[in-house]
């Protein structure tokens, strides 16, 4: 037995120096992979993974009674196992593998039970048992759930518990008559002990499992895990010997192992979906926080947009007043007979100005082409609802004031025209017990609401007084895609970062600031950056404040390239336009996708779909409400698609929150803000 121990003994030292080299070279190489800003979290996978290592037989074990002849039984053990990481702390497995467990012991004093009944006295004997098990286990990542995640962690410890099955098959033999005594798992064989108790009379039985890991990351797919393991199997023959007087016996065996694992499909939550490239980090004083700065060669592609633009069925007042504002589009009776829907431009606001102006034109004109609609569908009739907090009258004043301009200025029936007065809206944005931002909400709030059920004024397939009005098509070029931004990356910035800024300097020593940001990621095109310059060598600093008064800074250079579009791309852009705070399109929007939209989406097109916020509310949450808005929409695309039987379709999904340098919109007036509540849906053919 001493000689048992000695191998025992010489081989759990042996695992652990053999792990030594592959803990350095795991740090190591996890130190190089920090660089990977696009590398997934390291707690949400799949994996698969061979394990091998030493095996022993710890004895009996009953109520009240132990008996152990076979002290340090030790044999191998190898297998193969399948995992699933749900969470930091919770993963999932099932293991299948095979063992051997074998000792001898001379001239020892005990008693032998057989079925209960035996006698005392001195044994001579050996045996051998393979063991076939199978187990269902869950792993608790005690390290992540006692310290926190730290996706640069190169060591990791989990605790295992689990149930499963073992089928096992051997030989017991008398040393000193030379012959076998006993067996298990030869049915019919009369020295056969086994095929009493087990499942199904095949010696299979059940166990328990509860063991201690620990897991070194070589990389992002590959790491190294050790592991101690602990099972009580229900039943008490794995050495043939019967171990005590009780009745509820079970036997109980371990095992040390090595392993390698191969870690996959990784669930990442992506803002904006782009290959990010990554610059040298040595300067970082925060080993949990990686920059990056991604700047796309020139896309030679210009995009030719045919924009089907939604009409927004609210005409917003100043409060205090219940005049229609100067800012909206207001015709004399001369001007009606040369107002067409179709040359809108002719008649653009006072002091336009800001980005998207032809569709704030557009929107700017929308009781000119309420008037012309009706004038050309004589049997077109509308409500108009007034909201002020002033109270009803206030209210129904705003709504006279509209219907005063139509019917004077168009010529339109007032009988055609309802009006009526609230306090709130029917879609109000602010909501009981809010706090925050009442002014904006409360402007949002104050608007004439224009309702009709005539299909005549109103987006296709749509009916009831919700109904939005039909969209105008505007035709214009974009001035760059999207995927001609320049793109900074602060990986884990909104999780140990209050704040980081961007500095750019040119190779005339001009700097130009952005900043501060908060969320991970920020797009800008590159104009913003570069001028009218066609390209150029550019020193970019990215700099951060932790939470707890740390700097983070990277210094790197980066060559730009300005996008110039040499050819033409036609591309069809639809808007979806959300109430505040929502991220799921409402019904009629729906079928407008699924009516609209999906038919125009030729076979092999691209798809690509940015989700917007108006400025209102927390930054980081606008921030993942438009990601959500644009994974609505892209989910309502797909089903339809696949209803379809379609499958051709590439996706691109982008999340932009509230950043006024990328907002399709101003944010001055409600109606802006209104209208940044938007997904915008991009169709770009194959070329």
């Amino acid at each position: 037995m001493n000689k048992i121990s000695k191998q025992f003994s010489v081989i759990a030292i042996a695992i652990l120096l053999a792990s030594v080299p592959f803990m350095t070279m795991a740090q190591e190489i996890s130190k190089e992979a920090t660089t990977e800003t696009n590398k997934a979290p390291s707690y949400n996978y799949w994996s698969v993974g061979v394990f091998g290592g030493v095996m022993q037989f710890n004895g009996d074990l009953s109520k009240n009674h132990w008996i152990n002849l076979y002290p340090l039984s030790v044999g191998y053990n190898v297998g193969v196992v399948a995992a699933k990481q749900f969470t930091r702390v919770i993963g999932v497995r099932a293991r299948i593998a095979y063992g051997m467990v074998q000792s001898r012991v001379e001239n020892k004093f005990t008693w032998d039970y057989n079925g209960g009944n035996g006698t005392p006295g001195y044994i001579s004997q050996s045996f051998k048992s393979d063991i076939v098990e199978t187990d269902l286990q869950l792993t608790v990542n005690w390290l992540n759930w006692a310290l926190g995640y730290n996706p640069v962690r190169v060591f990791s410890s989990y605790l295992i518990a689990g149930f499963g099955v073992d089928q096992t098959m051997g030989t017991k033999r008398d040393l000193i008559l030379d012959k076998d005594i006993a067996y298990i798992g030869k049915k019919g064989n009369a020295l056969n002990v086994g095929n009493t108790d087990g499942l199904g009379h095949s010696d299979l039985h059940f166990k328990a499992d509860a063991g201690l890991g620990f897991d070194f990351n070589i990389n992002k797919h590959f790491s190294i895990p050790v592991e101690f393991l602990f099972r009580w199997q229900q039943s008490d023959l794995i050495d043939m010997t019967r171990g005590g007087a009780q009745k509820v016996v079970s036997d109980m065996y371990s095992s040390a192992t090595v392993g390698l694992t191969y870690k996959f499909a990784y669930k990442v939550d992506k803002i904006k979906k782009t290959d990010v490239v990554p610059v040298p980090a040595a300067a970082m004083a925060e080993p949990y926080i990686r920059f990056s700065v991604y700047a796309p060669a020139n896309i030679p592609v210009e995009h030719k947009v045919k924009e089907i633009f939604p009409l927004r069925n609210y005409v917003f007042f100043n409060i205090g007043s219940t005049g229609i504002p100067e800012r909206y589009v207001l015709l004399t009776k001369e001007q009606v007979k040369d107002f067409k829907e179709e040359q809108f431009d002719l008649f653009p606001p006072k002091n336009m100005a800001g980005r998207s102006a032809r569709q704030m034109i557009v929107y700017y004109n929308v009781l000119n082409i309420l008037g012309d609609r009706m004038g050309k569908n004589l049997a077109s009739t509308v409500r108009l609802t007034g909201a002020s907090m002033e109270g009803e009258a206030d209210g129904k004043a705003m709504a006279e004031s509209v219907k005063l301009y139509l019917t004077s200025v168009f010529g339109i029936d007032a009988s055609r025209i309802s009006t009526e007065g609230r306090v709130k809206p029917r879609i109000p944005s602010e909501q009981p017990g809010g706090t925050k931002e009442l002014d904006l909400l409360r402007e949002g709030d104050r608007r004439v609401s224009i309702w009709s059920t005539s299909p005549s004024l109103l987006m296709e397939f749509q009916s009831g007084p919700d109904a939005p009005l039909k969209p105008v098509e505007i035709s214009g070029i974009q001035k760059a895609p999207l995927d001609s931004y320049v793109t900074f990356t602060v990986v884990h910035g909104i999780e140990f970062l209050s704040s980081w800024s961007v500095d750019i300097m040119d190779n005339k020593a001009t700097e130009k600031h952005f900043g501060p940001y908060t969320q991970d990621q920020v797009s800008m095109p590159g104009k913003i950056i570069m001028g009218t310059l066609p390209e150029g060598d550019y020193k970019v600093a990215m700099s951060g404040q932790t939470k707890n008064g740390k700097t983070v800074k990277l210094d790197t250079t980066i060559h730009m390239v300005l996008w110039t579009p040499p050819t033409t791309e036609e591309l069809t852009r639809f808007s979806i336009i959300y109430e505040f705070n929502e991220s799921k399109a409402i019904t009629i929007y729906e079928k407008y996708l699924t009516d609209i939209v999906i038919p125009k989406i030729p076979t092999g097109a691209t798809v690509i779909i940015h989700g917007y916020t108006d400025i209102i509310g927390d930054e980081v949450y606008n921030l993942k409400l438009s990601v959500a808005r644009a994974n609505d929409v892209k989910a309502i695309i797909e089903g339809g698609l696949a209803k379809a039987g379609r499958s051709d379709v590439k996706f691109e999904v982008f999340g932009f929150g509230e950043d006024q340098s990328l907002s399709p919109f101003e944010n001055q007036y409600p109606e802006e803000r209104f209208y940044n509540r938007t997904v915008i849906i991009d169709i770009v053919p194959v070329n």
